[in-house]
């Protein structure tokens, strides 16, 4: 550069300026030309002497159509974006944004992390360990297969609980922590149910461990379980998976029972739904204490058995009177008394847990208190 401002870049500047040159005139309306390297067609009018009022035309006036290449990665400016390029340029690669180093979720999977900050801790485990004596007699699922669907049902449940109820967080009694405990298990239950619809081994499978370690995950911290102990959830737990296995077992009991007595196929589910009704209002409404048996244990059996059959057949006159055929009383009481029976016979009882528990051994195969009660039933109507 001399005194009249031209600097000539000659042949070997690396600027790029290979054969541009600068004239800066008086300092001011200064004009260089990159000549036909790159930057091929760009000038440069410094206005006065400054930068400020300066232009850059790069071929079409910006750095629009520009090009970077870091490597294996690609930078089309499109309207001069020159950040793109600059964080383009920090890669080295081109890679951007940076891509994840740990392990990829997958949709369906369950996982789980130490600490419970992904899943519930030790779930996975106790699945495994529940799942193990049943494997053989899955015959959809792999092993694998079954202890993932488990472990998504109980997560996924569990997980909706915590973000949409917060009952847990206030204090209350530790008959209000059970009684939700129980709520939980149901829920659970629930899902587990839809996700092992007719597997043969859900109704025998031990389930006790992982649903509360659920609850424990789902609830620790909460107002209501500062006084519990883990030992008792676990407790809790068990009991409502069995109430909620006898319900589901019940249910299909009363079903098959409707079903082989005799009643008509378009008079089966409004038999159903009487059986069921009158059981559950004979748990209250029964005269406890009234029956005469050999012991007030198997008495109150007797006063339930008594009671559910009675209100049945207060309930069930339109079917008995046209779902079966040949509706005379004879036939309509061999027809409550097998119903009856068959709900009643230990291989597969409806009666109440809570009263045969405390019998030395359960009502006998066609008992004969039912035919009699039945009798009575009907001579009173």
């Amino acid at each position: 550069m001399d005194g009249k401002g031209k600097w000539d870049g000659g042949k070997g500047d690396v600027m790029a300026m290979q054969k541009g040159g600068w004239d800066g005139g008086k300092g001011d309306k200064g004009s260089w030309d990159g000549g036909k390297g790159d930057m091929g067609k760009g000038s440069w009018d410094g206005g006065k002497g400054d930068m400020g009022k300066g232009k850059w035309d790069g071929g079409k006036g910006d750095m629009g159509k520009g090009k970077w290449d870091g490597g294996k990665g690609k930078w089309d400016g499109g309207k001069g974006d020159m950040m793109a390029m600059q964080m383009m340029m920090m890669k080295g690669k081109g890679a951007w944004p940076p891509q994840p180093t740990g392990p990829v979720w997958t949709p369906g999977q369950y996982s789980e992390e130490p600490g419970g900050t992904v899943g519930i801790e030790g779930l996975k485990d106790a699945v495994t360990r529940a799942c193990e004596p049943h494997a053989t007699l899955e015959a959809g699922w792999g092993k694998d297969e079954m202890v993932n669907k488990v472990c998504m049902s109980i997560f996924k449940t569990a997980a909706k609980w915590y973000k949409e109820d917060p009952r847990h967080k206030e204090a209350g009694t530790a008959i209000q922590a059970q009684a939700l405990l129980e709520e939980f298990t149901e829920k659970i239950m629930g899902a587990l149910s839809g996700a092992c619809y007719e597997k043969p081994w859900f109704l025998e499978i031990y389930l006790s461990e992982s649903v509360a370690l659920a609850a424990i995950n789902t609830f620790k911290g909460g107002a209501l379980f500062k006084r519990t102990v883990a030992p008792i959830i676990v407790t809790h737990v068990d009991e409502a998976i069995f109430r909620y296995r006898e319900e589901e077992r019940h249910t299909r009991v009363m079903w098959d029972a409707v079903s082989s007595v005799g009643i008509r196929g378009d008079f089966l589910k409004k038999a159903n739904k009487h059986l069921t009704t009158s059981y559950e209002s004979a748990h209250i409404s029964a005269k406890y204490g009234t029956s005469p048996a050999a012991t007030p244990e198997l008495g109150m059996v007797q006063d339930f058995c008594q009671a559910w059959l009675t209100d049945f057949v207060r309930r069930a006159w339109d079917v008995l009177n046209n779902g079966i055929s040949s509706p005379t009383q004879d036939q309509q009481i061999g027809v409550v008394t097998t119903l009856f029976q068959y709900l009643c016979d230990p291989a597969h009882s409806c009666l109440p847990h809570d009263l045969t528990q405390q019998l030395p051994s359960p009502p006998p195969t066609a008992w004969d208190f039912v035919q009699q009660a039945v009798i009575s039933t009907f001579s009173q109507q």
